[in-house]
């Protein structure tokens, strides 16, 4: 047995000579830690323990504090076996699960009493060696709970996550939804699959998921595990596994209007104890979300999917498993961005097809030294194209409604991750300790094309304009590598985790071209772009992460706990801004439509003016130097965090955690477009007009609102040449602050009944400060007023979740979900003509307070019976009927809150916006849906 000393060297030795990796992706598994003591509450060393379960059977002996330890475990059932000469056996049922510590303490009877056997559905509740907040959904949760199979449904379950739709489609997967938790922008989230990062770079996803073929979801809101890379939602699926048995399900769903949702899966050895093989298919038509089309018509997205997964498991060694896993999914979306200003022609035929593929090696090193080496690759690729077609010109017409086509965009966004993790376990005097290593490495290469159709001429009805466009082609590199190490320290009932971690991000360009634009090829020629030579963004950041947790009294059934984090962003496509085509470019010109044919033709502009440019310098339109400017103290935002609560296990199936969260993000960047400081400008720069005032009237149909307004606004008046480009930097006096309590109670399954209630209070707000404003016009989503922040329109103070299962005589199950939260804001805005030079000089004013006006509040029932039918001992067949918005609410989600255009210039200074509170996204209709689940 090596000593303490020896297993540290000989840890830090493993890791330092394969620290190439780096962006930390969890593992899909769990751990189990357990104590065995005598009668007497001594420590038993040298007691054998065998585990037993989805895999070949694990052994290893209690050291002399009586400890073990089994890690990187399948989600799953175990049983463990504890042996040792002069003592009863003993034997524990035990389900480890994603994410999850099963703490178990078992204490072995001396020679001649009976055996003792405890079986336990999921081992302890409560976990003294967690470190974060969030929740952790097993195979059982998933298939009997009423949803519409899909993660983001799921979501909706974890107090502090605020989903941005409620998807009613009665089968899911089809429609991913944004979203946000706990004070954290949605481009901050993180999707991992079977541990491959399968995140984009605004935090959102192209993959998609077989709901069957998923055995766990683990949802991670916060805490001070090193591991977590950001201050955003963490959400890592694990797909199932094959095992000794040879197991597998078989599915058909009908839900109506959304059609068929079938999949097959099955698992079992191909070599007992040492190969297995799992794999499925699965194919379905979805139902998207209610849009409202222009003029008030209702439309649904109907995406077709195709999924397939496989995942290869071995333990040729008793030390050693690999497992190799793949995915893919290939969804066609019809109809995507269906809104009150778009047009049919001008939605989306959305394309995403994506591969993951990863391999892991784990070993033990020895009883007391752990390893595993990861290596993923992720293909994934998109195409958005307008229904209109790529011949005909888009036009945003005198209604403020986009026609005929839009621009078009394709991604290539191939991702390669490699990682290492390690941990070591010794002693020091009274002090027990698990001490962690990791290291990661991520290459990201993206390609992408956006262009306007047609000959590339665009026409702005409302405003007398037209814009001649120049093709982006964007291509750039992310590349992140970073190390964390952290120590659980365990001294009686108090356990203490200290961590830090490293980021190291950066980003460059790679050289591409465009082509001129056809019609006027004089005024935006083809350029060639070299690209950055080097890294021009780069970000270090060191972080810190601490957590105490004490168990109070003998029975540690009560759990305080405290931990403190710090978390940088992740770098986005911040270098983007760098790039000589950082958007399709344009130049704007007074348009008169002559012929009034509603379309942009030669000779109709008025090319003696320049009204504004954008991504482009109007003074040499043939250069590939990039307009935009990034500073160079750019810094990586950052977030706070401190968490205090309380965990309780009431009873041995039941348990209830109370959180309060606090988290302050500090150098945020601007956004990009909608608060972009122009480089040379300052406060100093822009001059108060006036106030844009008038009274929009929503029609009938549109809720009859009358809302009177007065703002505001300011002319740009000074900019230096070309006024064209702008600087990325971190706001200065500008912060985000978030306090939230959130409450959960779950009752696991045991005596034919399980339920898991969540509630939690959001308080999520931003503070400006005079040096914060640069451009004094406050924009949509009130970006120089301090009050609630909103990502997108996202914003609720409160939210409620139950659901719960009930297993009733003659084989029937019956289980409901109920979802509660608070109505989403309205951005009320309206777009100030200044007749200035520049795009940004028309900015969107807010009205009135962010808040100020709310949707009402979403309110949804849904409901799942099932019954069992039972065919020898091997098969059963389950016939299962769903309903979905079992009240039929018809709520709104979403309403359109640009109320016109004002221009002082005109007699009529307020044109309104005929479309102005409209219905932009309802809730579903009442959904059924219904089939049957055949099981082996």
């Amino acid at each position: 047995m090596m000593s303490a000393r020896a297993s540290a060297a000989v840890l830090l030795a493993s890791l330092f000579l394969t620290a190439v990796a780096a962006a930390q992706v969890p593992s899909p598994t769990g751990n189990l830690y357990g104590t065995v003591l005598d009668e007497q509450g001594s420590s038993l060393p040298a007691v054998s323990v065998t585990l037993a379960g989805p895999g070949a059977p694990l052994s290893t002996t209690t050291d002399r504090k009586g400890d073990f330890h089994f890690l990187n475990l399948s989600p799953g059932a175990y049983s463990v076996k504890l042996e040792r000469k002069e003592f009863e056996k003993a034997r524990r049922d035990v389900t480890v699960l994603l994410g999850k510590n099963a703490v178990l303490s078992v204490t072995l009877p001396v020679a001649g009493a009976a055996e003792s056997v405890t079986v336990s559905s999921e081992g302890p509740l409560v976990d003294s060696r967690k470190t974060g907040t969030g929740a952790t959904f097993g195979s059982k949760e998933l298939q009997t709970i009423p949803t519409t199979r899909d993660p983001w449904a799921i979501l909706r379950q974890v107090p502090g996550v605020l989903i941005a739709n409620v998807n009613v489609g009665g089968s899911g997967s089809g429609a991913q939804s944004g979203f946000v938790g706990k004070g954290s922008h949605s481009d901050q989230n993180t999707y991992n699959l079977d541990g491959v990062g399968v995140t984009e770079s605004n935090g959102q996803t192209s993959v998609y998921f077989d709901f069957d073929s998923l055995d766990s979801i683990g949802v991670v809101t916060g805490g001070s595990d090193p591991s977590l890379t950001t201050s955003g939602v963490t959400l890592n699926l694990v797909t199932k596994r094959g095992t000794n048995q040879l197991l597998g399900s078989a599915r058909a769903l009908y839900a109506e209007s959304a059609g068929w949702d079938y999949g097959v899966e099955a698992g079992g050895p191909l070599w007992k104890n040492r190969l297995w093989l799992w794999g499925a298919f699965a194919q379905g038509t979805f139902l998207g979300q209610t849009a409202v089309l222009p003029g008030g018509e209702q439309t649904q997205s109907k995406p077709t999917i195709d999924l397939w997964n496989a995942k290869l498991t071995s333990q040729l060694a008793a030390s050693n498993s690999l497992v190799f896993s793949y995915a893919n999914s290939n969804k066609h979306d019809p109809g995507q961005f269906a809104a009150p200003d778009r047009s049919q022609p001008t939605t989306y035929d959305e394309v995403f097809t994506t591969s993951a593929y990863r391999l892991e090696d784990s070993h033990v090193i020895s009883a007391n030294l752990f390893s595993a080496l990861s290596f993923s690759y992720l293909s994934d690729n998109i195409t958005q194209t307008p229904q209109g077609g790529l011949d005909s010109q888009a036009l945003f017409d005198k209604d403020f409604v986009w026609r005929n086509s839009f621009e078009f965009h394709s991604a290539r966004r191939p991702r390669y991750q490699a990682g290492l993790t390690a941990s070591g376990f010794f002693d020091t005097g009274n002090l027990r300790h698990e001490l962690k290593f990791g290291f990661g490495y991520k290459n990201a290469p993206t390609d992408s094309l956006s262009s306007w159709p047609g000959d590339g001429l665009v026409g702005f009805e409302p405003f007398g304009l037209a814009s001649i466009t120049r093709n982006a082609h964007i291509k750039w590199l992310a590349k992140s590598y970073d190390a964390f190490l952290g120590d659980t320290i365990q001294a009686g009932n108090l356990t203490i985790t200290v961590g830090a971690r490293f980021d190291y991000q950066q980003g460059k360009n790679r050289p591409s071209a465009v082509p001129a634009n056809p019609v006027y090829p004089d005024l935006l020629p083809a350029v060639q772009y070299g690209g950055n030579s080097g890294y021009p963004v780069t970000w270090r950041q060191f972080l810190p992460r601490v957590g105490v947790t004490y168990s109070l009294g003998s029975s540690r059934k009560t759990l305080l706990r405290a931990s403190y984090s710090e978390f940088a962003n992740r770098l986005k496509d911040e270098v983007v801004a760098l790039n000589a085509f950082p958007g399709a470019q344009g130049l704007y010109y007074y348009w008169t439509d002559a012929n009034e044919n509603h379309r942009v033709d030669k000779g109709e502009l008025d090319l003696s003016r320049l009204v504004f440019a954008f991504g482009v310098d109007p003074n040499n339109p043939g250069s590939s130097v990039p307009v935009n400017q990034i500073a160079k103290d750019l810094k990586p935002p950052t977030t706070d965090e401190l968490i205090v609560g309380v965990e309780r296990e009431i009873l041995s199936d039941l348990s209830a955690a109370l959180a309060y969260t606090h988290r302050s993000a500090r150098n945020p960047e601007f956004l990009l477009p909608d608060y972009f400081p122009l480089i040379g400008t300052s406060r100093d720069s822009y001059q108060y007009v006036g106030n844009a005032s008038g009274t929009a009237r929503a029609s009938p149909e549109n809720g009859g609102l009358v809302l009177n307004f007065n703002e505001p606004y300011y002319r740009l008046v000074t900019c230096p040449a070309p006024c064209a480009g702008g600087v990325l930097e971190n706001r200065k006096d500008f912060t985000e602050t978030y306090n939230g309590v959130e409450l959960q109670v779950v009752k696991r399954l045991s005596h034919g009944w399980m339920l898991r209630a969540s509630f939690a209070y959001n308080d999520w707000r931003q503070n400006v400060g005079p040096g914060a404003i640069l451009n004094p016009n406050n924009m949509t989503g009130g970006t120089n007023a301090s009050g609630p922040v909103v990502d997108g329109s996202v914003n609720s103070k409160w939210q409620f979740n139950i659901s719960g299962l009930v297993q009733l005589p003659f084989g029937i199950g019956a289980s409901a979900n109920l979802f509660g939260r608070q109505g989403f804001p309205v951005l009320y805005n309206v777009q100030v003509i200044t007749n200035d030079f520049n795009l940004f000089a028309d900015p969107h004013i807010q009205i009135g307070a962010v808040g100020a006006y709310r949707l009402p509040a979403v309110y949804l029932l849904d409901l799942h019976v099932q019954k069992l039918f039972r065919i020898g001992t091997a098969v059963t067949i389950s016939p299962v009927l769903d309903c979905f918005n079992v009240a039929n609410s018809h709520t709104v989600l979403r309403r359109e809150g640009f109320v016109g255009s004002y221009d002082a210039t005109q007699e009529q200074a307020f044109n309104p916006n005929r479309g102005f509170n409209a219905p932009g996204e309802l809730l579903s209709k009442r959904v059924f849906r219904g089939g049957a689940r055949i099981a082996f």
